[in-house]
């Protein structure tokens, strides 16, 4: 009975998690049947609290625009973010972190120099100098966030290949003639997967969370409504109308909470070394 009660308390981030990004994809791939106006139109009178009118259930903000469809459209720019972001940082920091753990020596030396000199920079300040110096864009943003998401995946990912590429398995490999960029696709990149899955949970959080600051400090598309751009627009009225910034900010809390307890559900389920609790 605590066998099996510990391993539904071990599941339980990872349905959480799960039902959180399930409802967050949802809402993004709805928007446009939820909510087909334009989510930065002026629908109706300004500073509606939620529920006072039945037709905006989160009311309005200080310029009469529906905050339930800056929510709905909010969740799509964000995941959009969040997720392109990510897959690029991805595919830079784990063909990086993979070279660099596989070859080693001089290889591993030039491409650690070079992770180590972007964890140097700050990345908050690194990405707003990218903003000013291109024209901040939706396509911009992803960008300037995926040069600075990259160098932790690719320690990871170089950690992992350090291990794996002295097992028997890879050894075996080499005996018989593979090739040593079919080894690394096809033995070891495999096996470096779960660190990877994990990883990108939590760089799509953060990626989403670095694109609202952005946003609320207008370095954000100022075509696309975003939460942090809610939440900007809505920071005068925070004393009178505190709900304009409540409910967008409890929209990032929840999209970050979820990503992290799928991320942490995800890990004791792909990690077989965890320890079941009794």
């Amino acid at each position: 009975m605590s066998r099996r009660r510990g391993r539904l308390y071990g599941r339980l981030p990872i349905v959480l998690g799960g039902a959180i990004v399930v409802v967050l994809a949802a809402m993004a791939l709805g928007a446009g049947l939820l909510f087909p106006e334009d989510p930065m139109a002026m629908v109706a009178q300004p500073l509606l609290w939620p529920g006072q009118d039945p037709a905006f259930p989160l009311g309005t903000d200080s310029l009469g625009r529906d905050i339930a469809a800056g929510i709905v459209h909010g969740a799509r720019a964000s995941l959009a973010v969040g997720i392109l972001s990510s897959i690029t940082s991805l595919l830079l920091g784990t063909t990086l972190g993979a070279l660099a753990g596989h070859f080693g020596a001089r290889v591993d030396d030039a491409l650690m120099r070079l992770c180590e000199l972007f964890q140097a920079i700050p990345q908050f300040m690194l990405v707003i100098v990218l903003l000013v110096i291109f024209r901040p864009t939706l396509a911009t943003v992803i960008g300037a966030l995926a040069v600075v998401s990259w160098p932790p995946i690719a320690r990871l990912v170089r950690a992992e290949f350090i291990v794996l590429r002295e097992r028997e398995f890879v050894q075996s490999c080499r005996v018989i003639g593979m090739s040593e960029a079919r080894i690394m696709l096809t033995q070891i990149l495999p096996n470096a997967l779960p660190v990877i899955i994990v990883g990108a949970t939590i760089m799509v959080a953060s990626a989403i969370l670095m694109e609202a600051a952005l946003s609320f400090l207008g370095l954000g598309d100022p075509n696309v409504l975003t939460w942090g751009a809610m939440i900007g627009m809505g920071r005068d009225q925070l004393r009178e109308a505190w709900f304009v910034v409540v409910v967008p900010g409890s929209a990032l809390l929840i999209t970050a909470l979820g990503l992290n307890l799928l991320g942490e559900g995800l890990n004791d389920v792909l990690n077989p070394r965890r320890m079941v609790p009794r």
